[in-house]
């Protein structure tokens, strides 16, 4: 579900799923009717004798009808009945998905309390206090000062403030701290709508009505709040290495309510601090990541097992959905292999700060001609033989001779090569090269992307560095590639 009336609520989500039990008939009764039944109203159809009172009976009945004519929501055999199924809860998701999208820009000649947004953008405050039910929007006044337009009965200052610092709060990673902020402000509110007569409108406040009885009003703000931020989310342009952790937080927001990843902790249920630690299942937009000691194919100890991913920041977490999402749409990869991409708080270099990963190999079915391939760096690239540079018409070499600084990509112009492997390798790179630490430590890279042999945050079997016996140059990479978002060391924000 991608309306915030109907998120979470079992009953609807399993109708949407096709499940046929869970299809709303005449007869049903419950809370889940009564959301259907005020999406009915909102979208123009009648229900003028029981409104949205949670009884499927004839009125409903007769609105389904009508909306589902009007749409051409037809059964196998063109007919058109009063049911709500899987089709017609989608198209309503979809319809109210739409009509409750973030109010415009402020209105103007508010003439409410004043309050201090703190540089927050206004279409999310509006969009906080417009699901509360708080307030229509925030405005401004004649001055340019910035005012609550008010749900027709006058609200002091003072609380007007809290609402708006709650909503403000709520847009700057504090959401764990400001929901009950919030609902006390609503709690407030409600008996000023009760003293003045407005009875179901206080009851709706303090009891969080507009929300489905599944959800707490936490979670659903939470979960708005969320759908809002995808909104002002960075292009997807933006490298890895480009991005803030807020911006990062915005993009994997958007991948977990498209359901390419799960993310804990969730920003369905909070908003979560971008500056924190986040884990993932094993697998990520549909490719598994399995973990293995050894980079040897042929070896029986070369057994990858399935594990989640933990201990991530949140940038890398984004770097893993682009990167799962590249491999399986270009190259039909199904599994990656990998000897670390967990955080380890143990460690406080890039590995442990959950930025970094060792890409061993891939499973998957090659697109081109449908024949299933495991391609592994060490089996399929650092195990084939180089070039002499110093003399091109001798024989290759088994590797390069420790301490030679002038290398390339051995598979390139290797006679009878795998085009695969060398294909897949040098895309990969590319694209690792576009994505995380290249030729520079941090963001703003403005030069060129290297190539394989070339200098680089990138560390691979054809990498310039030599450094024998230590955990850095190539010979310590030659069953894996490396690479990473920020600097080597620690890193603090």
């Amino acid at each position: 579900m991608t309306s915030a009336r109907f998120a979470g609520v079992d009953r609807l989500e399993r109708c949407l799923a096709g499940d046929a039990d869970a299809r709303l008939t005449p007869g049903v009764a419950g809370e889940f009717v009564a959301l259907v039944q005020q999406a009915l109203i909102d979208l123009g159809e009648p229900l003028s004798a029981g409104g949205a009172d949670g009884r499927y009976g004839r009125e409903t009945t007769a609105a389904v009808l009508g909306y589902k004519t009007r749409r051409d929501i037809k059964g196998p055999d063109g007919s058109v009945d009063g049911v709500v199924g899987s089709r017609t809860m989608a198209a309503l998701d979809e319809e109210c998905t739409a009509r409750d999208q973030i109010p415009g820009p402020c209105p103007p000649a508010a003439n409410g309390p004043s309050v201090d947004l703190r540089g927050t953008d206004e279409r999310l405050v509006n969009m906080v206090l417009a699901h509360t039910m708080a307030a229509t929007v925030v405005g401004a006044d004649g001055s340019g000062g910035t005012r609550l337009i008010t749900s027709g009965v006058p609200i002091p200052e003072t609380l007007a403030r809290n609402l708006v610092d709650a909503a403000t709060h709520l847009l700057h990673g504090r959401g764990v701290r400001s929901t009950p902020r919030l609902a006390a402000a609503l709690g407030e509110l409600a008996v000023i709508h009760a003293d003045a007569g407005q009875t179901e409108l206080a009851h709706a406040l303090a009891d969080g009505a507009l929300w489905p009885s599944a959800i707490h009003p936490g979670t659903a703000l939470a979960h708005l709040l969320t759908r809002a931020l995808t909104e002002v989310a960075p292009s997807a342009s933006t490298s890895v290495r480009d991005l803030s952790k807020t911006s990062a937080l915005a993009e994997a927001a958007d991948h977990a309510l498209s359901g390419r990843i799960t993310l804990t902790p969730s920003p369905m249920a909070r908003i979560p601090d971008p500056k924190g630690m986040f884990a993932v299942p094993a697998t990520v937009a549909g490719v598994t990541f399995k973990a293995t000691a050894f980079g040897d194919k042929r070896l029986p100890s070369y057994r990858p097992v399935a594990t989640p991913l933990e201990h991530l920041d949140i940038r890398h977490v984004v770097g893993l959905v682009r990167f799962a999402v590249h491999l399986s749409t270009k190259w039909g990869v199904t599994e990656v292999h990998h000897a670390g991409i967990s955080g380890d708080r143990r460690r406080a270099d890039c590995h442990g700060n959950g930025r970094a990963t060792d890409f061993v190999g891939a499973v998957g079915r090659n697109p081109a001609d449908g024949l299933p391939f495991h391609l592994t760096v060490f089996n399929d690239w650092k195990n084939r033989s180089v070039p002499d540079l110093h003399d091109p018409s001798t024989a290759r070499r088994p590797d390069w001779p420790p301490g030679s600084g002038k290398i390339r990509y051995r598979l390139a112009d290797l006679p009878g090569v795998d085009p695969l492997a060398r294909d897949f390798f040098a895309d990969l790179y590319a694209w690792v090269a576009g994505e995380y630490q290249d030729i520079t430590d941090g963001p703003g890279q403005v030069g060129l992307s290297s190539a394989i042999g070339e200098s680089s945050r990138i560390m691979t079997p054809d990498h310039p560095d030599s450094q024998p016996g230590s955990p850095n140059g190539r010979e310590a990479h030659h069953s894996h590639m490396h690479w990473q978002v920020g600097p080597t060391g620690p890193q603090a924000l």
